[in-house]
């Protein structure tokens, strides 16, 4: 739910829960407000529906190829298949009740799925987020640092890995399960009471505040600068790489090298050993440089193929 809805309605506010018994006011106005909602509803649950097979059919193709497979359990692969472990379980528990709040007008699973619901959904999301780290430092290590030896438990420490990032995920959300809580709201058009699940007290202005903030620290921001970092030492290393590659030579050597050729006349050395005799020498250490360039380029091409007759 969100928090600034919360805030609001703990404040005497005119705005109402997505479970509030009350129908906003642009369809409590117009004709056709019953047909409006029907149309709503039918859209956001195809639109459910979809989420849920489409999520549910490739994590478990994926979840089925990484079991059955010994050849697919890589370092990588298995930072992603605890990624689709985490997608499943938001799409069967978290994604039907929140498709479910366009049907009820209030909470009706009870105080224990009030706590565990949360608790749910903010693990799936640290568990995303993050193996989403956890795999921008191991690209990190296989491009900056290529020549490292990986050992042969390097599959069983990416297991421990995966499985410190879902307890820190769920230590990380036992607050939910805190602070969650069943309480009975009124609306404040026609004093309609209606029971609704809310992530913390709505007595204290501080709460929403609080809970807003370090999730954004905690899931957002932090993960981010550190992948940020990451791939930032990726990139350049990238791209220096590309401009070492044996056999390249770039636009700048190639026309020096043409400027030479055109100079090597016998009336332009003349020229120049009369008239400044560092010219010459430059000249020469120019022509070194080209010619090693050649010779690099020639060593690159493929080799023609002879036949014996």
């Amino acid at each position: 739910m969100d928090d600034d809805f919360l805030t609001d309605l703990a404040g005497d506010s005119e705005a109402l829960s997505p479970n509030s018994t009350e129908e906003p006011g642009w369809w409590a106005s117009s004709d056709g407000a019953e047909t409006v909602h029907f149309a709503v509803r039918c859209v956001m649950t195809s639109v459910y529906i979809l989420i849920i097979t489409v999520g549910l059919l490739g994590n478990i193709t994926l979840v089925k190829i990484f079991i059955t497979n010994s050849a697919m359990r890589s370092v990588p692969n298995i930072f992603i298949s605890s990624l689709a472990a985490g997608d499943l379980l938001l799409l069967v528990t978290c994604v039907p009740v929140d498709a479910f709040r366009y049907f009820s007008v209030e909470w009706v699973f009870g105080e224990a799925a009030c706590k565990l619901i949360p608790v749910i959904q903010l693990t799936s999301v640290g568990v995303s987020v993050f193996t989403l780290t956890a795999l921008s430092a191991d690209r990190y290590k296989a491009i900056v640092n290529p020549m490292d030896i990986q050992t042969s438990s390097a599959v069983f420490w990416t297991c421990l890995k995966a499985v410190s990032i879902w307890l820190l995920s769920v230590l990380l959300a036992v607050p939910e399960a805190i602070f969650s809580q069943v309480v009975s709201m009124q609306g404040h058009r026609d004093n309609v009471t209606f029971v609704n699940c809310v992530p913390y007290p709505l007595s204290n202005q501080m709460h929403p505040k609080i809970h807003s903030v370090m999730i954004f620290l905690v899931y957002f921001l932090v993960p981010l600068a550190i992948i940020s970092v990451y791939y930032y030492h990726i990139a350049r290393t990238l791209i220096k790489s590309a401009h070492d590659m044996p056999g390249e030579v770039s636009e700048h050597t190639k026309r020096q090298c043409s400027d030479i050729e055109f100079s090597d006349a016998p009336e332009g050395n003349e020229a120049a050993a009369a008239g400044a005799p560092g010219l010459l020498l430059l000249q020469q250490e120019q022509e070194a440089s080209c010619s090693c360039c050649r010779s690099r380029s020639r060593s690159t091409r493929p080799r023609p193929l002879f036949v014996h007759e």
